[in-house]
């Protein structure tokens, strides 16, 4: 079984190219070290992540996040385990989406997304980041 762990994050800082260069180079050298695969989306300054990998790994990887000093706040949404993981070709895969594509993916009109994400149940996040391109 694959443990995984989706939690969104909110950024301290507004990133620029290099950052999420730097973010993601680093994310990706990690998580291929340790075997945990996934995707994290941006979206108007929060970050909404999904982790698979044992679940030391990814709690691992989790806490390091939560003292990551380039982001202010996170929440885990949700935890569990799947037979088979989603992302296994991504050490991070990655896509940045505007409020407005959240809007029109759900056909509905959210006023931020912060509203969005505190409202969405678990699973919509979770088809967000499937669905996303």
């Amino acid at each position: 079984m694959i443990f995984y762990l989706l939690y969104y994050g909110v950024e301290s800082f507004k990133f620029n190219q290099n950052d999420f260069d730097e973010l993601l180079k680093q994310a990706r050298e990690r998580n291929e070290s340790l075997a945990v695969t996934g995707k994290l989306i941006y979206c108007e300054g929060t970050f909404i992540q999904v982790l698979e990998g044992t679940e030391k790994n990814v709690l691992d990887i989790y806490a390091s996040i939560k003292v990551d000093k380039r982001l202010i706040a996170t929440k885990v949404v949700t935890t569990g385990t799947v037979e088979k993981r989603y992302f296994k070709n991504w050490s991070m895969d990655f896509d940045e989406v505007t409020l407005s594509t959240i809007n029109e993916l759900e056909n509905c009109t959210h006023p931020n997304v912060t509203a969005y994400i505190t409202n969405a149940p678990a699973i919509k996040l979770l088809k967000l980041l499937t669905n996303s391109k």
